[in-house]
């Protein structure tokens, strides 16, 4: 049964919310939902009741990392100005003209935009390359100074002669480069001792990674849900970023 805070979380991993759907999305888009998670398109947020005659008119559910294949289907709906899809404050969301209001039932609607997406891989949101790994868990990797960091030098306006052009162009250098990284850390295969799948065992991630991809699943449900793509799909399919 749901809270007295239900619905009203900002960002939540969608491992909690799949295992509390009472919890985290109101009735109305729940069955939505379920059915983008069967695709393994797997959401961020929804709406909630408090949208209701608010600055947000309609339904929403935001998505996740699209398969190549299905983001280039959004960004062409979107293209279209269809009005089921938008950017919505930076995310991908489908929609309905419909406010958010108790009992009012959206899931035919969703549906329909739902259906022309294609069921794809677990996309990066739930994996680290197995590179990604072996540098934040274990000792292989090495770190290097990064010389584009080293080009960070605050320009002096006196020194360009009142070319207030030049200068603005060099400030801007200064300020992309300083905010770059002082340092770049890289896997260092040299240093292993051991196989991936020894590395990988000794760790909290034993038992999600997939050799055949490199790939370390940062949790059972998407290690599952990649799985069941695998099988079903074999190597007939690549998973696109």
């Amino acid at each position: 049964m749901a809270s007295d805070y239900a619905y009203k979380y900002s960002v939540i991993d969608i491992e909690y919310v799949m295992r509390d759907i009472d919890e985290y999305i109101i009735p109305e888009n729940q069955a939505a939902c379920k059915l983008l998670w069967s695709k393994n398109i797997f959401t961020i947020m929804s709406n909630n009741y408090e949208n209701e005659h608010g600055d947000c008119d309609f339904s929403w559910i935001a998505l996740g990392d699209l398969s190549e294949e299905n983001q280039e289907l959004f960004d062409r709906l979107v293209a279209e100005k269809d009005p089921r899809v938008a950017i919505f404050r930076t995310k991908k969301i489908i929609k309905l003209p419909t406010e958010p209001r108790k009992g009012v039932d959206t899931f035919e609607a969703f549906k329909k935009i739902i259906d022309m997406f294609s069921y794809q891989d677990v996309q990066k949101q739930g994996y680290m390359t197995i590179e990604e790994f072996m540098i934040r868990y274990t000792d292989c990797r090495k770190t290097e100074i990064n010389p584009e960091h080293l080009k960070a030098i605050k320009p002096n306006f006196a020194d360009y002669n009142g070319d207030v052009e030049a200068y603005a162009k060099a400030f801007d250098d200064y300020v992309r480069y300083e905010s770059m990284p002082s340092e770049i850390v890289s896997f260092d295969e040299t240093k292993m001792t051991k196989s991936y799948q020894e590395y990988v065992d000794e760790t909290m991630f034993a038992g999600l990674f997939d050799p055949d991809l490199n790939r370390v699943y940062l949790n059972k449900m998407y290690y599952d849900a990649h799985m069941k793509y695998k099988r079903e799909f074999g190597q007939q399919k690549t998973n696109n970023m």
